[in-house]
């Protein structure tokens, strides 16, 4: 039993060890190593019996200073940038000034080394001029530690010179690669939340933003709504064209829904020949957008490929919604999820016009919302349950405009 318990036991069982942030970690690491090898020096200095020209205190201050610091920084198990900058900074400081009263050369070397090592480290940490400062001074400190060696020859020039170059070489390495890794971080985040052929939102992307669309329409008072667009007899257009044709036609609509919304709008290639809009603003004008949308795509005329026309649905919110980022999610599920309902609606009453579902206001009437022609109408009964941080849609009438229907202005 003992041995089985001792076999789960793992270094990230440790509750300190295991909520330490990585680069938390490193410069906890780099105070221990400080701290190790001073007490190094210092119990060979002793064993010997003052064998090595070193200043005991100097060494022992060093010691007690570096236990200090990766004591506090396994306590804190995070420090910001600023606060790791200013640790590294004291740290070069007191390496160089450590090796330059120091006289003995093994002390001298290791000062050296650790200068090089340091600013290496505060490319986790620093960009512009505090790494500069940082690289500055290792690349001081080191010729100054060389300076104290007498007596002085040309070796002790080009182990200055070349202690000097090593810190800016290895930072600027370091930095061009860190520049590298951050650009390659940014573009598969970016890649991640995009749709590979069209360069819209995909359905992750969407989850990712949909939660600041959301706050901010409440912090304005506004509606949050949805468009949901499908390529009318787009199985037709793959079947006689091909499908490399099919993504060229997908990649025009695309283009044109782009060119008829706003910058914070949200589109998102919903799957297929679906694309879905998430916006504020409130019924109307939201309706009135699907309008703008399904003429732009109409007007697409380039040469090789075929003329195609979109059916579209939306739906509302029927008052402003505050919600978490996971109500932000499921309120545009559901917005979705009804305005697909309203685009069923448009395809099944004829294909290239919009429909909406959902009220304004709960208790207006149908005609106040939307002037539809009698004979473009039909109702679809929707329902949805209340929950936490979701508001509850009434199941409102879908109403079909024709083409040219165009909701009247408030």
């Amino acid at each position: 039993m003992a041995g089985a318990m001792m076999g789960r036991v793992t270094w990230r069982s440790w509750p300190v060890v295991s909520r330490l942030e990585w680069r938390t970690a490193v410069l906890a690491l780099l105070a221990a190593l400080a701290a190790a090898s001073s007490a190094v020096v210092l119990a060979v200095d002793l064993a010997t019996g003052g064998g090595l020209a070193i200043a005991r205190g100097v060494v022992a201050a060093t010691c007690a200073a570096a236990v200090v610091v990766a004591g506090l920084l396994v306590w804190r198990r995070r420090v910001s940038d600023a606060q790791a900058g200013v640790l590294l900074h004291l740290g070069a400081v007191a390496t160089a000034v450590s090796g330059v009263v120091q006289p003995d050369l093994g002390w001298q070397w290791l000062s050296a080394s650790a200068l090089t090592a340091i600013p290496v480290v505060g490319v986790m940490h620093l960009r512009g001029w505090g790494l500069l400062s940082l690289t500055a001074v290792a690349c001081l400190g080191a010729p100054l530690v060389f300076a104290a060696w007498e007596p002085r020859s040309l070796l002790t020039l080009i182990a200055s010179v070349a202690m000097a170059a090593v810190p800016a070489v290895v930072v600027g390495v370091v930095w061009a690669l860190a520049q590298q890794l951050d650009a390659a971080r940014a573009a598969a985040a970016r890649a991640a939340g995009l749709d590979e052929l069209t360069g819209l939102l995909n359905r992750h992307g969407l989850a990712m933003r949909v939660g600041p669309l959301v706050r901010a329409a409440a912090r304005a008072g506004e509606h949050v709504s949805v468009v949901v667009a499908d390529v009318d007899h787009f199985k037709r257009v793959n079947d006689t064209h091909g499908h490399l044709v099919g993504d060229r036609v997908l990649v025009a609509v695309a283009d044109a829904l782009r060119g008829a919304v706003r910058e914070d709008d949200l589109l998102v290639r919903w799957g297929g020949e679906e694309i879905a809009l998430v916006a504020r603003g409130e019924a109307r004008r939201v309706t009135r957008l699907a309008e703008r949308l399904r003429v732009a795509v109409e007007d697409v005329d380039e040469p090789g490929l075929p003329r195609v026309t979109v059916s579209l649905g939306t739906a509302s919110t029927p008052a402003p919604t505050r919600t978490s980022d996971d109500g932000a999610s499921e309120l545009s599920a559901r917005l979705l999820d009804r305005a697909d309902a309203a685009l069923y609606e448009a395809k099944r009453t004829g294909r290239n016009r919009v429909c909406h579902s959902g009220l304004l206001h709960p208790t207006s009437p149908p005609s106040s919302v939307l002037a539809a022609p009698a004979t473009a109408s039909a109702t679809v009964p929707m329902t949805l349950a209340a929950e936490p941080s979701v508001v509850t849609l009434p199941a409102d009438p879908v109403v079909a405009l024709p083409g040219t229907a165009v909701p009247p202005s408030t």
